[in-house]
């Protein structure tokens, strides 16, 4: 059972959270804290890294409008929006419940045994669903090559727990530039040699499982100080144990998915309230609307990547104020979070106000400029959606898992009925004005259960 953020806060080593005897080693010693960069040089990287990956996520969109056809850019983002909610509930969003962990309840090798067991569910889950969505061979492959290459991401993001516990920031970043570089070099090369989505899938999964090999993996057991070999032996111990006593590690492993369930459906429905629209658009106008509209998404989202990175940095740091009870702290740091995101969100509505049909004519082509008015609806909406994200980073900061629940389930049905609604009449506009509509509840309700777990807290303090 997950020991309450308010108690008494005990950080431990990283050894303590790996597979093998290392772990009995260190509970003999002190815990520490983390050897980390400082708050400042940790947001320099996430940002570097964030920004360089999530601009190689937008330039694979910008080749294929480039050197591709609108379907092919609707083929590719439906692709896209139906296998990240599948992937983010399987993940059940374990990095944050790791990082968080201040007291050690669950062991890292038992983080890594759950998600490898969930992305293998999600990635058959993704290719069902092509199998029913998708009308054509190539469309069914590649959903489930773009299921597998992130997959692959994901099982880089626990090694990155690792790395974000330890405040060791730079390498998560320098793994995220190389992903982004890679795979956006591979696709490139895919579409100019073979000009098919099958070999785009092919090769956004050979990027991905280079860097988690060749990086991701030697620079988590550099941290820890321990040889490949000697991590293989231990993970193959460590495998055997769990199997002679596999009902207990079956009842643990339960146990873990029961506690990030509720974020797991959280970040699903988080993602599926971004991708609704898509899929109200492509049913309604076909599948090159549908990429039009993704491709102004993905301008929004742009913003998104910094906030996310600030989010990343700040999360140990909110989670050790709020356990040791230093709230002063804790509010300064979340003033800092906030403004940076309505700042970021203000900009982006200027930009799009004053200059948005130069922006979409350069970055893509002039038929995207003729949607400059859906392009400004997304970016308002922005600015709500960046408040609600950092909303979400505290609340997750203070560990209150399941009443996110019911405010992101409250956010996605407005989303679905706003366009259900707004969608045949206004297109893209309806479904721009649904998102816009579905952040404000997001960053109200956010504010709310911040309030609401804080209050907490402190009563438990008294009464404790």
């Amino acid at each position: 059972m997950i020991t309450p953020a308010h108690a008494r806060t005990s950080v431990i080593s990283p050894e303590q959270a790996i597979p093998g005897g290392a772990a009995s080693r260190s509970e003999r010693r002190n815990a520490r804290q983390p050897a980390g960069q400082s708050l400042g040089a940790n947001l320099i990287w996430m940002v570097a890294g964030t920004v360089w990956n999530g601009f190689c996520q937008w330039a694979v969109l910008i080749v294929l409008a480039k050197l591709g056809t609108l379907e092919m850019v609707g083929a590719y983002t439906l692709g896209v929006a139906i296998a990240t909610p599948i992937l983010m509930f399987s993940c059940l969003n374990l990095r944050s419940i790791f990082v968080t962990d201040q007291h050690a309840a669950f062991r890292f090798h038992e983080y890594f045994t759950l998600r490898l067991v969930m992305l293998a569910a999600s990635i058959i889950a993704a290719t069902g669903v092509g199998v029913v969505e998708g009308d054509r061979p190539e469309l069914v492959f590649f959903i489930a090559a773009v299921t597998a290459a992130k997959a692959l991401d994901y099982v880089s993001d626990i090694f990155y727990a690792l790395l974000q516990r330890e405040e060791r920031m730079r390498a998560i970043s320098l793994s995220l530039m190389l992903k982004g570089t890679l795979g956006l070099a591979a696709m490139a090369i895919a579409i100019v040699t073979r000009g098919s989505l099958t070999s785009v899938g092919v090769a956004l999964v050979i990027a991905s499982g280079l860097v988690l090999v060749f990086f991701d993996v030697p620079v988590s057991l550099n941290l820890l100080d321990m040889k490949f070999v000697r991590a293989a032996s231990e993970c193959v111990s460590r495998a055997k144990e769990m199997f002679r006593g596999h009902r207990r590690a079956g009842r643990r492993l339960f146990a873990l998915a029961r506690s990030g369930a509720p974020l797991g459906i959280v970040v699903m429905i988080v993602s599926l309230n971004l991708n609704i629209p898509r899929y109200f658009v492509e049913r309604s106008f076909g599948m090159g609307e549908q990429g039009i509209f993704s491709s102004l998404v993905a301008l929004m989202a742009a913003g998104s990547v910094a906030v996310g990175a600030l989010g990343q940095c700040a999360t140990p740091k909110l989670a050790k104020y709020f356990a040791s009870g230093n709230m002063p702290a804790f509010r300064r740091l979340l003033w800092v979070l906030t403004g940076a995101s309505a700042a970021l969100g203000g900009a982006g509505f200027l930009a799009a106000a004053a200059f948005g049909r130069q922006i979409l004519t350069l970055a893509y082509r002039p038929e995207y400029a003729a949607r400059q008015d859906v392009f400004v609806w997304l970016m308002a909406a922005s600015g709500a959606l960046y408040l609600g994200s950092a909303m979400g980073v505290a609340i997750t900061a203070v560990r209150c898992f399941g009443p996110q629940l019911p405010l992101f389930a409250l956010s996605v049905i407005t989303t679905t009925v706003a366009c259900f609604l707004l969608v045949p009449t206004m297109g893209m506009r309806g479904a721009a004005a649904a998102i816009f509509i579905s952040s404000i509840i997001q960053s109200a309700g956010g504010a709310l259960l911040l309030r609401y777990a804080c209050a907490r807290s402190r009563i438990a303090a008294v009464t404790a």
